[in-house]
């Protein structure tokens, strides 16, 4: 419609008094359908200029999440955005997903199944360096294989420095959808490679920012139905619902909310604590301790989940501006 193209290309040029923010994203995609949801978030903040998005990786084992990643790009018409997967050494909870394999065969896309995507830490390295010094916005919502692989990684013909030293370079923040910290506990991705969440966490070079399990209880999606049925978001909500039999209309928005703040950062939906560090144990298990030189922080809830469930929700269900509709 004439009028919603006007009032996106309004809210772009809004968002265009500041530049959009360049996000990589690292998802566990498959394992819940908030993933999806995030997708979703990521696209409607790109179509109304405040997000540009570089580039996407799946830290799932299960062999269709590249290509269900191609196939939500492909919808909000962003086939272009390369996409890379996890090689190597696989972990994670079981290949099974409600969704992924349903999106690959189903909605167009580039890849049907891992092994047409590229190795995630090469995509990452490749973009990584074409990039201008501390802009990128490094995004997780699953476990930290990759980006503990991207870490270790090692000079290439993309750059001459190693992975430690490309991202303390390239990358402005990390923000992490992982941890639980109040109370302390564990995070549901800190568990599935808690090896590498402690290696992330203690090495990486630049801030971060963690969305922890407790801020996360915003519940969206419901409004998923009044999207076209040819909305593969759509589809994966309702498939993930379908096959865990409970009748659920609405999930959590666990990796929506670390989407939200990459790109908006505070707003009026939460607040920031800064006064320690973040301690991983060897099963996953987090703390915050007294750290004064430490550069993590993390979120606190500042709006009511009802309020936030309805910014997510708006933007979840907009349409693409370039894409189906």
């Amino acid at each position: 419609m004439v009028w919603r193209a006007v009032l996106l290309l309004a809210l772009a040029g809004a968002a265009g008094l500041c530049a959009p923010v360049p996000i990589l994203f690292d998802t566990d995609i498959g394992s819940d359908c908030d993933d999806a949801g995030a997708v979703a978030i990521l696209h409607a903040l790109a179509d109304r200029g405040e997000a540009r998005i570089l580039g996407m990786a799946s830290c799932n084992v299960n062999r269709y999440s590249a290509a269900a990643l191609d196939a939500l790009n492909t919808y909000y018409g962003r086939p272009h955005i390369p996409v890379g997967t996890l090689k190597g050494d696989l972990k994670g909870p079981p290949e099974h997903s409600s969704y992924a394999e349903h999106l690959a065969n189903n909605f167009p896309n580039r890849l049907r199944t891992a092994g047409k995507a590229p190795d995630a830490v090469s995509l990452y390295r490749r973009i990584l360096a074409k990039q201008p010094d501390r802009s990128v916005v490094f995004v997780a919502v699953g476990w930290l294989t990759n980006l503990r692989n991207l870490l270790r990684s090692g000079p290439d013909e993309d750059s001459r420095l190693d992975g430690c030293e490309l991202v303390k370079r390239k990358v402005k923040l990390l923000v992490d959808m992982g941890p639980k910290i109040r109370p302390p506990g564990k995070g549901w991705n800190f568990e599935q490679d808690a090896a590498s969440a402690r290696e992330v966490v203690n090495n990486w070079p630049t801030p971060i920012v963690f969305s922890p399990k407790e801020i996360c209880w915003a519940e969206t999606g419901g409004r998923l139905s009044e999207t076209p049925e040819a909305n593969p978001v759509r589809k994966a909500y309702q498939l993930w619902f379908a096959s865990h039999g409970k009748g659920e209309k609405t999930r959590h928005s666990a990796d929506l909310t670390a989407v939200l703040y990459a790109v908006r950062r505070l707003g009026p939906y939460w607040t920031l604590v800064s006064d320690g560090g973040l301690e991983v144990h060897e099963d996953g298990y987090s703390e915050w301790r007294s750290a004064p030189d430490s550069d993590h922080s993390y979120l606190v809830k500042k709006m009511p989940f009802d309020e936030l469930a309805r910014v997510l929700d708006e933007l979840m269900i907009q349409p693409p501006a370039r894409g189906q509709r």
